[in-house]
């Protein structure tokens, strides 16, 4: 069974959790909170939640006791050292959708997120920076060819509980 967490409109998964009511949500449910027994998850997948999330170590806690052993953690979030977000401030301060109740609290980079990890528990598979398809990628294709590592919006992280 693969969970969705904050899946918005994502339709992937058998179980799409998010704290919002959406078109593909058939579970509300605070990701820091899941309403799951211990060991009865096979897989999660989260895209751009880890940064909206208050304490982002309780959340892997919680996945992590979610999981099954050898259960997969898929986990895509922003990556604090693309030089796009700082241009322009889309992710510097200020994000709040939803009444305020959606917010970014930090953005972080590969050694955050392997740091996050090995705190957990988590056995880190892969971990690599990845492009969006968003019409800036552009600008982010641009940036490679003078600072690769400052480029890539996204962090994509391959995890597996012990």
């Amino acid at each position: 069974m693969i969970l969705n967490l904050g899946c918005g409109d994502d339709e992937y998964g058998d179980i799409r959790v998010d704290i919002f009511r959406t078109k593909t949500s058939n579970l509300l449910s605070d990701c820091q909170h899941l309403p799951f027994r211990e060991g009865s998850i096979g897989g999660v997948y989260e895209r751009n939640v880890f940064e909206h999330l208050p304490n982002p170590a309780q959340h892997l806690e919680e996945v992590k006791r979610v999981l099954s052993p050898k259960g997969r953690l898929t986990l895509i979030t922003d990556n604090a050292a693309c030089v796009k977000f700082y241009l322009l401030g889309t992710h510097t301060g200020g994000y709040r959708k939803h009444d305020g109740k959606d917010v970014h609290y930090a953005v972080f980079t590969l050694e955050h997120m392997r740091n996050f990890m090995a705190f957990v528990g988590l056995t880190v598979l892969e971990m690599k920076l990845v492009d969006t398809d968003y019409y800036t990628r552009f600008f982010d294709r641009f940036v490679r060819l003078l600072a690769p590592s400052l480029s890539y919006p996204r962090i994509v992280v391959e995890a597996e509980k012990p």
